[in-house]
């Protein structure tokens, strides 16, 4: 109860403050008039009662006064009369206002959205039961430890660890082709492990998951549909449990729709179905590589998790007949470092960016609201000489910040929200975990903890000078306190210099960034994307049983596309280049380098037109031909990388191999072509007959004479006038294709340039703005230099090297913090070492170039001081 009568007590002085000063005067008035009723009584006169009863009672203005000070809730009215005070403050300086609300603005709108991004796909937890429990486990082979899928057999050793794992699932990538009274729809699917659903802790939002029966053969024509698929194809009808639907030519029972925030793989994921594992498998006769997900059990140590499943791997290594041992193991990752594995170098890079533009803008709100202070110096003097106390001029420097910083953050976060919007509409294809960027309550936490620290930031200053303020010294000598002054005017250009130090890391890196772009730029991709349209499909097994089948379908496909107006050219690949591939080992006979077998090739299944409708060069030899079929001798086709590390100066042609499908020859050598980015180009190449090496992916890739984005919807007939039910995804061209295996890249080359821009303008308007109060301080000084023969154009200088010997010393500091900086970018950089001299020499060079510039302002106006004039002032 007392609590609740000091709530309402509080409550009444902030908001019923008249009325309780109402209440007190009338309560006043009834204690005089009592008084002097008993004077009355006593024998006096009514007016010398009324006077003794006064003089009793004493001041009521001043019993008034000491009772607001010491009513609740006094020093939060007092702190919003501040607030009043320090609005009313920036309506009467704009300029200082509009500079200090757009550098609060910018920079935490840049940090909101930054770590909206990065909380939203690194940070966001996982939307599975105890989500710190499940892992991600991956084979490790050769020398570099690549990381490799785990087939079946591998699941059911991991199984077997019982004390280490509560469940051990796998799952695969699927491509089901829906049939039914629309149009064909490719789904993207996965062929998943019955207990997956159970170990990710995942239930369906409607219907079941899949019980174990239904992982056995004749028993998993059953499917799960993702909450995206229920609505747009089924109309979310309640009634979609039991329907039967038509995949790949066969009948699925639907079982269960998936909740709208079931993410695994990933959220774009349309389709699950049971994983029917080839007996073949178990016995490692034949490989299916697995995505594999594991929960570990309660309370067990990390460490011993990893221990004993590296131990596993060594022994499954033995079991196989490894003779090393020592290039083998299995990685363990919790399932949310294995999701953004590929993108937290980019993300924890724009994260350092933000960093260092909050702390420059902390430091040049710090020189703004430091020069405020200063100039109101005289103003502190004087109420302290009146009797205001310091800690009373403190707390009124401290709520005089809060208009800049509340406007400043609201319009830094509404920014925030618009950028995220934008991100998220222009974010690179593949960006894992997309869905979860947004403008959340912990995103909001960290900002409103950003205002709060930048609050206290630039709020010591004007508390120190507050602090400081004596009205002997401020009076003395005209109101000027030389070492004050001194002393001030060295904060602030030591000020200036941290802001070049913050600032010339961004643009180093920014530099080297670009740099790396105009080197991707440059490369020879070893293919021609101009004119070139590219369609996915699968074939249907179900039609097309044997390899033979699915080979004729493909050769009637591509004649049909080649008979399409404007179409030129037409080949089928299992992959187009830029978007990975398969890889295998290959055996070649003969070889003159020191070993005979890659262990890592890139192998391509391409129809005899793919190399022509690519313009990849042939170097020498031939290419393949139809003849080049299952009957005919098995024949390959090595880029010219093979030819130069295993048989240097010798010719190729004839070579013979060993690879996935038995021995061949090699009949033709074909220019290297980047398969996986413009950045990285790990693997050697090889390329197989789609008759000799049947793929059930393909990817058809068709030139044209025309734009390549017109001539899709013919391609589409053409092919549906093969097979009506076939269905296609990814359709797209290859220049997007190209673009878009540097839009990560790209986009953190611009985030990271805008960064650098910004935090040079600050850098710019913190070199200005010293400078300028500098020279309005010295200007009797200007005007004697003149009066003693010193040129316009020696002052100019005397006041641009004030500027520059800022930037100097910053940049002095500044240098070692970019060359760490860009040690930490080398993951990030191509064809560019991370103390690249011009990287850092330009972004040097720009800093004092713009010091000067924005010192040269100034000093033109110290420079056309008229001596007569300023001394006379004097």
């Amino acid at each position: 109860m007392r609590i609740l009568h000091q709530i309402a007590a509080n409550f009444r002085a902030l908001f019923r403050n008249a009325r309780v000063d109402a209440d007190l005067a009338d309560e006043m008035r009834f204690h005089i008039e009592r008084e002097t009723e008993a004077n009355i009584a006593r024998g006096m006169s009514p007016a010398a009662a009324r006077k003794a009863a006064r003089l009793a009672f004493g001041s009521v203005d001043a019993a008034q006064e000491q009772s607001r000070e010491e009513r609740p809730g006094m020093g939060v009215r007092q702190m919003l009369h501040d607030v009043r005070i320090g609005t009313r403050l920036l309506r009467k300086s704009p300029s200082f206002g509009i500079a200090s609300i757009l550098v609060i603005a910018l920079s935490i709108g840049a940090a909101t959205a930054v770590f909206s991004v990065v909380y939203g796909v690194m940070l966001y937890p996982l939307s599975f039961r105890e989500p710190e429990r499940l892992v991600n486990i991956s084979l490790l082979r050769g020398p570099n430890r690549a990381r490799v899928s785990p087939s079946a057999a591998d699941v059911i050793e991991l199984r077997q660890l019982k004390s280490i794992y509560a469940g051990v699932a796998f799952l695969r990538n699927a491509n089901l082709n829906l049939l039914g009274d629309n149009e064909p729809q490719r789904l993207q699917g996965a062929r998943v492990s019955a207990n997956l659903f159970s170990v990710l802790g995942a239930s369906a939002a409607l219907g079941r998951t899949f019980t174990a029966d239904e992982e056995l053969a004749g028993r998993e024509h059953v499917v799960l549909l993702s909450d995206g698929l229920w609505r747009s194809r089924f109309a979310a009808d309640s009634g979609i449990l039991g329907r039967v639907i038509r995949i790949d030519g066969s009948e699925y029972t639907v079982v269960g729709v998936m909740a709208p925030d079931f993410q695994l793989p990933s959220t774009t994921y349309e389709a699950w179905v049971p994983n029917v594992v080839d007996p073949r498998e178990l016995t490692r006769e034949t490989t299916e590589n697995y995505r594999v997900v594991a929960r570990l059990a309660e309370g067990v140590p990390f460490e011993l998790v990893r221990r004993e499943t590296s131990a596993l791997a060594a022994r499954i290594a033995q079991m196989t007949g490894l003779a090393n041992t020592s290039n083998v193991g299995m990685s363990v990752d919790p399932l949310l470092d294995d999701a953004v594995r590929d993108v937290r170098p980019a993300l924890r890079l724009l994260l350092g960016a933000v960093a260092f533009l909050l702390c420059l803008a902390c430091v040049n709100l710090a020189n703004l609201f430091a020069a405020r202070a200063s100039a109101r110096s005289g103003e502190f003097a004087v109420r302290l000489a009146l009797g205001a106390s310091r800690r009373r001029l403190i707390s009124q420097a401290i709520a005089e910040a809060v208009p800049v910083l509340v406007i400043g953050g609201v319009l830094g976060i509404v920014g925030a929200k618009w950028a995220l919007r934008l991100f998220v509409a222009t974010a690179p294809a593949g960006l894992p975990r997309i869905a979860n960027v947004t403008l959340s309550a912990p995103v909001v936490a960290f900002s409103i903890m950003l205002l709060t620290l930048t609050g206290i930031a630039v709020s010591l200053a004007p508390a120190v000078q507050a602090w400081r303020s004596d009205f002997t010294s401020i009076t003395k000598d005209g109101g000027r306190s030389s070492t004050a002054g001194r002393g001030r005017s060295r904060a602030r250009r030591v000020g200036v210099a941290v802001q070049i130090a913050f600032a010339l890391p961004l643009l180093v890196g920014a530099g080297l960034l670009l740099r790396s772009a105009i080197n991707l730029s440059r490369i020879d991709l070893g293919f021609r994307s101009e004119h070139v349209a590219t369609l996915s499909f699968e074939v249907s097994r179900a039609k097309h049983v044997s390899d033979m089948e699915a080979a004729d379908y493909y050769s009637r496909l591509v004649d049909a596309v080649r008979a399409v107006p404007g179409v030129t050219n037409a080949a089928l690949t299992n992959r187009i280049p830029l978007l990975g591939g398969q890889t295998n080992s290959v055996h070649f006979a003969t070889a003159s380098a020191a070993t005979d077998e890659l262990t890592d090739v890139d192998s391509r299944t391409v129809t005899p037109e793919y190399f022509a409708t690519l313009g990849i060069k042939v170097v020498s030899g031939r290419t393949f031909t139809e003849r080049d079929n299952a009957d005919a001798p098995l024949v390959g086709v090595v880029d010219d990388r093979i030819a130069r590390t295993l048989f240097p100066g010798e010719e190729v042609i004839g070579k013979r191999f060993n690879g996935p499908g038995g021995s061949g020859e090699i009949i033709g050598v074909v220019a290297h072509v980047r398969t996986m980015r413009l950045d990285v180009d790990p693997r050697p190449q090889m390329y197989w007959s789609y008759r000799q090496w049947t793929q059930n992916r393909m990817v058809l890739a068709v030139q044209t004479g025309v734009d390549s984005r017109t001539i899709f919807p013919s391609v589409i007939t053409a092919i549906r006038s093969v097979d009506p039910d076939q269905s296609v995804y990814e359709v797209r061209t290859l220049d997007e294709i190209v673009a878009r295996s540097q839009a990560q890249r790209r986009l953190t080359t611009v985030l990271l340039v805008g960064f650098g821009g910004v935090a040079l303008l600050l850098a710019a308007v913190g070199i200005y703005g010293v400078v300028a109060y500098g020279v309005t301080q010295r200007m009797r000084e200007f005007g004697i230099r003149v009066a003693l023969g010193a040129t316009r154009r020696q002052v100019t200088g005397l006041v641009v090297w004030q500027g520059a010997s800022m930037a100097l010393a910053g940049s002095a500091v500044g240098l070692v913090l970019a060359i760490a900086t860009a040690r930490v970018m080398s993951s990030l950089v191509y064809g560019v070492a991370p103390t690249d001299v011009i990287s850092i020499f330009g972004a040097t060079l720009l800093v004092m170039l713009v010091a000067a510039i924005a010192s040269y302002v100034p000093a033109r106006r110290a420079a056309r001081v008229e001596p007569g004039i300023t001394l006379r002032a004097e």
